[in-house]
């Protein structure tokens, strides 16, 4: 870490290096590479964990979050399904704001980052913005996130002397393949920017540092034909900057095909069969994607019309479960949509309460949390409503128990 004196003298050199008409001696050449080398953090890892869990009898039912209170092990299992987390008496306005205080539970992430999702995160920067679906990398980093070819240099010079930004603020935060985006300040920290270059082609775009601050993000995008033989479809090529948990700014790039079978060929294998069998459910083609895992399978973010009205829904694969609500400004209100539910084990004694929710920022950006599926990720067996589950009783008997529906007719 540096000291306020080094970061000033940091500034100072790179304001000489960068600028117009600037230069440096050797001896400050020297010093300007020493003092950006402290401040880079060399631990460059991505976070991804699976918790171990019950043994083998352990089951899942679904429940809402009105039930605030587990189910007695010896009594009969009764719980809806839909949860709504709006309707949770034990929500409190200020949980929306501690969760960008606490840690993304990762116990849901793939143990391996998929082939399609090329990310790059430090440790320490665990995203709450992950609604970008596939195709997308995630970049994050103290100082340039990636090794700037002499190219490269010179454009970022070029960028220093044109944008008019403040001295030693222009950095590179994510590279994927061609596509590279740079971070940036104004007016002394009050105004954030980024610049998209791709494809020969550059975008930028700058807003108040304050809506960064509250989570929003900044996205600019840019449309490029890819390389290709005959008429291959143009490529879009989108970026943002985001601020993580730890407060570092990250960059995020997705890129995908205008065309609906280069579209779904973003999803592979089994996510492939699954987005194809969604569209045949009814989802709107372009509305899903997977927003992260549960139980190392898929969470889908998708829209539906219903009665000719758009809904938002959460597709939880793991449990099986299907959660909408009206699509509007009310959806982006921070309840977002929640799947929860318990794991119960042979005696009917609660093992865990797990919760998926999809919530979102103040502009709509979605983002998953899940939490409370440590003792539920080796689960046999999911329970729904309207099923029967049999428990083992105190000699090990088989005792029914049927799982009321969540038909409010009854």
């Amino acid at each position: 870490m540096l000291q306020e004196s080094e970061s000033a003298e940091l500034r100072a050199l790179q304001a000489r290096a960068y600028g117009r008409g600037g230069g440096l001696t050797e001896n400050d050449a020297a010093r300007l590479r020493e003092l950006e080398s402290m401040r880079v953090e060399p631990d460059l890892t991505v976070r991804a964990a699976a918790a171990a869990g019950p043994g083998i009898d352990a089951v899942d039912v679904l429940r809402s979050p009105e039930d605030s209170r587990p189910p007695h092990a010896g009594a009969p299992v009764s719980v809806p399904t839909n949860g709504n987390p709006s309707e949770d008496s034990s929500e409190d306005p200020a949980d929306e704001e501690a969760v960008g205080q606490q840690p993304l539970e990762a116990r849901g992430l793939r143990a391996a980052i998929r082939q399609h999702w090329k990310a790059a995160v430090t440790a320490s920067a665990a995203m709450l913005v992950i609604g970008l679906g596939v195709g997308w990398a995630v970049f994050g980093h103290t100082g340039d996130a990636v090794a700037l070819s002499s190219e490269q240099q010179q454009r970022r010079a070029e960028l220093q002397a044109e944008g008019g930004f403040d001295p030693g603020s222009l950095r590179a935060i994510g590279q994927d393949e061609d596509a590279l985006v740079w971070y940036a300040t104004k007016q002394e920290g009050e105004t954030v920017c980024i610049t998209l270059d791709a494809a020969g082609k550059s975008a930028d775009q700058c807003q108040s540092a304050a809506d960064l601050a509250n989570g929003n993000g900044i996205g600019v995008s840019a449309s490029v034909t890819a390389p290709g033989e005959g008429e291959e479809s143009p490529e879009e090529i989108w970026a943002s900057a985001a601020r993580a948990m730890n407060g570092e700014v990250v960059g995020i790039i997705q890129r995908w095909r205008s065309d609906q079978n280069s579209w779904l060929s973003q999803f592979q294998g089994d996510e492939r069969e699954r987005a194809e069998l969604l569209i045949d459910e009814g989802f709107e083609e372009y509305s899903f994607s997977v927003v992260g895992y549960f139980r190392d399978a898929p969470v889908w973010r998708a829209q539906r019309l219903e009665n000719d009205d758009v809904q938002d829904c959460l597709i939880v694969d793991a449990v099986e479960s299907v959660d909408c609500r009206a699509s509007g400004d009310e959806g982006y209100s921070g309840d977002g949509i929640e799947t929860r539910g318990v794991t119960v084990d042979e005696t009917g004694a609660v093992a865990a309460e797990w919760s998926v929710r999809l919530a979102y920022t103040l502009n709509g950006t979605p983002y998953l949390v899940v939490s409370g599926d440590s003792a539920a990720a080796a689960a046999e067996q999911t329970v729904s409503p309207g099923e029967t589950l049999e428990l083992g009783g105190e000699k090990q008997d088989p005792i029914q128990v049927d799982i009321p529906s969540d038909d409010s007719d009854g």
